[in-house]
Protein backbone atom coordinates (compact mmCIF):
# COMPACT_ATOMS: atom_id res chain seq x y z
CA UNK A 1 0.00 0.00 0.00
CA UNK A 2 1.88 3.07 1.24
CA UNK A 3 5.17 1.45 2.25
CA UNK A 4 7.18 4.53 1.31
CA UNK A 5 5.59 6.78 3.91
CA UNK A 6 7.94 7.75 6.76
CA UNK A 7 7.15 6.32 10.15
CA UNK A 8 5.94 8.94 12.63
CA UNK A 9 8.02 9.26 15.80
CA UNK A 10 6.88 6.82 18.42
CA UNK A 11 5.00 7.95 21.47
CA UNK A 12 6.58 5.16 23.52
CA UNK A 13 9.90 5.96 25.20
CA UNK A 14 11.34 2.46 24.65
CA UNK A 15 10.94 2.83 20.87
CA UNK A 16 13.02 6.01 20.72
CA UNK A 17 16.75 6.60 20.91
CA UNK A 18 18.73 5.25 22.77
CA UNK A 19 16.48 2.25 23.38
CA UNK A 20 16.12 1.44 19.67
CA UNK A 21 19.86 1.46 18.90
CA UNK A 22 21.36 -2.04 18.84
CA UNK A 23 24.78 -0.75 19.97
CA UNK A 24 23.31 0.83 23.10
CA UNK A 25 21.32 -2.31 23.83
CA UNK A 26 24.40 -4.48 23.38
CA UNK A 27 26.33 -2.28 25.83
CA UNK A 28 23.38 -2.51 28.21
CA UNK A 29 23.49 -6.30 27.90
CA UNK A 30 27.20 -6.31 28.75
CA UNK A 31 26.50 -4.07 31.73
CA UNK A 32 23.77 -6.49 32.86
CA UNK A 33 26.24 -9.37 32.49
CA UNK A 34 28.71 -7.49 34.72
CA UNK A 35 25.95 -6.91 37.29
CA UNK A 36 25.09 -10.59 37.11
CA UNK A 37 28.73 -11.51 37.75
CA UNK A 38 28.92 -9.12 40.70
CA UNK A 39 25.66 -10.48 42.14
CA UNK A 40 27.28 -13.87 42.43
CA UNK A 41 25.97 -17.39 41.99
CA UNK A 42 22.99 -17.05 44.31
CA UNK A 43 20.57 -15.93 41.57
CA UNK A 44 19.95 -18.95 39.36
CA UNK A 45 18.25 -17.13 36.47
CA UNK A 46 19.80 -13.83 35.37
CA UNK A 47 16.61 -11.76 35.38
CA UNK A 48 18.43 -8.63 34.23
CA UNK A 49 19.21 -10.31 30.88
CA UNK A 50 15.53 -10.05 29.96
CA UNK A 51 15.62 -6.24 29.71
CA UNK A 52 18.17 -5.75 26.90
CA UNK A 53 17.02 -8.88 25.08
CA UNK A 54 13.35 -7.79 25.15
CA UNK A 55 14.23 -4.27 23.97
CA UNK A 56 16.42 -5.74 21.23
CA UNK A 57 13.57 -8.04 20.11
CA UNK A 58 11.11 -5.14 20.07
CA UNK A 59 13.28 -2.56 18.29
CA UNK A 60 16.00 -4.37 16.35
CA UNK A 61 14.46 -7.60 15.17
CA UNK A 62 13.99 -11.11 16.41
CA UNK A 63 17.16 -12.64 14.95
CA UNK A 64 19.45 -10.08 16.54
CA UNK A 65 17.74 -10.52 19.89
CA UNK A 66 17.93 -14.31 19.71
CA UNK A 67 21.67 -14.08 19.07
CA UNK A 68 22.09 -11.73 22.02
CA UNK A 69 20.12 -14.10 24.26
CA UNK A 70 22.40 -17.01 23.36
CA UNK A 71 25.56 -14.93 23.88
CA UNK A 72 24.35 -13.79 27.30
CA UNK A 73 23.56 -17.35 28.33
CA UNK A 74 27.02 -18.49 27.23
CA UNK A 75 28.54 -15.67 29.30
CA UNK A 76 26.47 -16.78 32.28
CA UNK A 77 27.56 -20.39 31.77
CA UNK A 78 31.21 -19.30 31.83
CA UNK A 79 30.60 -17.33 35.04
CA UNK A 80 29.78 -20.56 36.83
CA UNK A 81 33.36 -21.69 36.42
CA UNK A 82 34.74 -18.28 37.40
CA UNK A 83 32.76 -18.54 40.64
CA UNK A 84 33.95 -22.09 41.19
CA UNK A 85 30.47 -23.55 41.61
CA UNK A 86 30.73 -27.19 42.59
CA UNK A 87 28.04 -28.37 40.18
CA UNK A 88 28.80 -31.44 38.11
CA UNK A 89 29.03 -30.69 34.38
CA UNK A 90 25.66 -32.35 33.47
CA UNK A 91 23.81 -30.19 36.03
CA UNK A 92 25.53 -27.04 34.75
CA UNK A 93 24.61 -27.95 31.16
CA UNK A 94 20.97 -28.59 32.10
CA UNK A 95 20.81 -25.23 33.90
CA UNK A 96 22.41 -23.53 30.91
CA UNK A 97 19.97 -25.13 28.46
CA UNK A 98 17.03 -24.09 30.65
CA UNK A 99 18.31 -20.51 30.79
CA UNK A 100 18.71 -20.41 27.02
CA UNK A 101 15.24 -21.92 26.46
CA UNK A 102 13.51 -19.48 28.81
CA UNK A 103 15.35 -16.45 27.45
CA UNK A 104 14.71 -17.51 23.84
CA UNK A 105 11.02 -18.00 24.62
CA UNK A 106 10.74 -14.52 26.17
CA UNK A 107 12.66 -13.07 23.22
CA UNK A 108 10.41 -14.83 20.71
CA UNK A 109 7.27 -13.53 22.43
CA UNK A 110 8.60 -9.94 22.50
CA UNK A 111 9.60 -10.12 18.83
CA UNK A 112 6.22 -11.47 17.72
CA UNK A 113 4.36 -8.95 19.86
CA UNK A 114 6.43 -6.17 18.29
CA UNK A 115 5.65 -7.39 14.76
CA UNK A 116 1.92 -7.59 15.52
CA UNK A 117 1.94 -4.14 17.13
CA UNK A 118 3.69 -2.61 14.11
CA UNK A 119 1.22 -4.26 11.73
CA UNK A 120 -1.73 -2.97 13.75
CA UNK A 121 -0.27 0.53 13.84
CA UNK A 122 0.14 0.45 10.05
CA UNK A 123 -3.50 -0.59 9.63
CA UNK A 124 -4.69 2.18 11.94
CA UNK A 125 -2.61 4.79 10.07
CA UNK A 126 -4.10 3.63 6.76
CA UNK A 127 -7.42 5.39 7.29
CA UNK A 128 -6.46 7.83 10.01
CA UNK A 129 -6.83 11.60 9.81
CA UNK A 130 -8.93 14.07 7.85
CA UNK A 131 -10.15 13.07 4.40
CA UNK A 132 -10.81 15.85 1.86
CA UNK A 133 -14.30 14.99 0.62
CA UNK A 134 -16.45 16.62 -2.06
CA UNK A 135 -19.57 18.13 -0.51
CA UNK A 136 -21.77 17.03 -3.40
CA UNK A 137 -20.64 13.66 -4.74
CA UNK A 138 -18.69 12.52 -1.65
CA UNK A 139 -15.57 11.62 -3.68
CA UNK A 140 -12.27 11.71 -1.76
CA UNK A 141 -9.08 13.46 -2.87
CA UNK A 142 -6.05 11.18 -2.47
CA UNK A 143 -2.40 12.07 -1.75
CA UNK A 144 -1.79 12.76 -5.47
CA UNK A 145 -4.66 15.25 -5.69
CA UNK A 146 -6.88 12.90 -7.71
CA UNK A 147 -10.50 12.33 -6.82
CA UNK A 148 -11.77 8.81 -6.20
CA UNK A 149 -15.11 7.41 -5.23
CA UNK A 150 -15.32 6.82 -1.51
CA UNK A 151 -15.74 3.08 -2.00
CA UNK A 152 -12.64 2.83 -4.21
CA UNK A 153 -10.56 4.93 -1.83
CA UNK A 154 -11.47 2.92 1.27
CA UNK A 155 -11.25 -0.46 -0.48
CA UNK A 156 -7.76 0.30 -1.85
CA UNK A 157 -6.46 1.18 1.63
CA UNK A 158 -8.17 -1.44 3.75
CA UNK A 159 -9.80 -4.82 3.57
CA UNK A 160 -13.27 -3.30 3.51
CA UNK A 161 -15.72 -4.39 0.82
CA UNK A 162 -18.88 -2.48 -0.03
CA UNK A 163 -22.39 -3.50 -0.94
CA UNK A 164 -25.10 -1.05 -1.86
CA UNK A 165 -28.72 -0.61 -1.01
CA UNK A 166 -31.18 2.22 -0.42
CA UNK A 167 -32.24 3.29 3.03
CA UNK A 168 -35.96 4.01 3.72
CA UNK A 169 -35.33 7.75 4.01
CA UNK A 170 -33.74 7.91 0.53
CA UNK A 171 -36.50 5.74 -0.94
CA UNK A 172 -39.03 8.28 0.31
CA UNK A 173 -36.95 11.28 -0.77
CA UNK A 174 -35.92 10.09 -4.24
CA UNK A 175 -38.64 7.63 -5.17
CA UNK A 176 -41.57 8.93 -3.15
CA UNK A 177 -43.66 9.77 -6.23
CA UNK A 178 -43.07 6.30 -7.71
CA UNK A 179 -43.99 4.69 -4.38
CA UNK A 180 -47.15 6.83 -4.16
CA UNK A 181 -48.19 5.86 -7.72
CA UNK A 182 -47.59 2.19 -6.93
CA UNK A 183 -49.73 2.46 -3.79
CA UNK A 184 -52.46 4.25 -5.72
CA UNK A 185 -52.47 1.52 -8.36
CA UNK A 186 -52.52 -1.11 -5.67
CA UNK A 187 -55.39 0.67 -3.95
CA UNK A 188 -57.27 1.05 -7.23
CA UNK A 189 -56.78 -2.65 -7.98
CA UNK A 190 -58.20 -3.62 -4.58
CA UNK A 191 -61.24 -1.41 -5.04
CA UNK A 192 -62.50 -3.23 -8.20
Amino acid sequence: MNGSQPQPPSEYFFERYPWNDWRVLFLMALLMACCDFLAGPIIFFPVLFVIPVALMAWNCGLRTALRLAVVLCIIRFSFQYAWGIPYPLPVAIINGVLRVAILLFITFLCGKLSALTQALRARVRTLEGLLPTCSYCKDIRDENGEWQQMEEYVASRSGALFTHGICPKCVTTHFGDVMNQAEERKGAGDGH
